[in-house]
């Protein structure tokens, strides 16, 4: 029986582990269209110095030629889309996009805005599984040091459940 108890103790670190590890905000899933033709997400995010930060998404929808999704960063467009990049919802697979926000990141609050114009009735457009990155870590201690580390705990933990 204590085999199982520290087998458990083990699987929760390493649970803890990569919970640390995640990616950073996910916003999940963003639709507009000419009834809902905005979206606005306030967030905040602790900036790490010399990190390279994405938004990444998939897109997808109807639009007509001349409809435009602009999507903001701290009220800076940083994506539009158009004739010349928008992709059908019949066009699969779905593209994905991940923009480099590092310079339009603020350090502490930031707002995210998705604004279409220029859509008929029957357009709309998505943006799916939409998330900015994180570093791996926010600790000194770097990933792999971190496995090495977990590793050895669980050996020593295994080792005394077995004595």
């Amino acid at each position: 029986m204590k085999k199982y108890k520290y087998l458990i103790l083990t699987i929760f670190l390493l649970f803890l582990l990569f919970l640390n590890s995640s990616f950073g905000y996910y916003f999940g899933k963003i639709n507009v269209s000419t009834n809902h033709n905005i979206y606005e997400k306030e967030f905040n995010i602790n900036k790490v110095e010399n990190y390279t930060y994405k938004l990444s998404f998939i897109h997808y929808g109807i639009m007509n030629k001349t409809g435009v999704v602009y999507i903001y960063l701290n009220d800076i467009v940083i994506y539009k889309i158009d004739k010349g990049n928008k992709i059908n919802s019949n066009q699969k697979p779905y593209p994905k996009v991940s923009i480099n926000i590092t310079d339009y990141l603020k350090d502490g609050r930031n707002k995210l805005k998705v604004y279409a114009e220029k859509l008929n009735s029957h357009n709309y457009y998505v943006l799916k599984d939409v998330y900015i990155n994180e570093p791996q870590t926010k600790t000194p201690i770097s990933f792999g040091l971190m496995i090495i580390t977990l590793l050895i705990m669980s050996f020593l933990i295994y080792k005394r459940g077995i004595s």
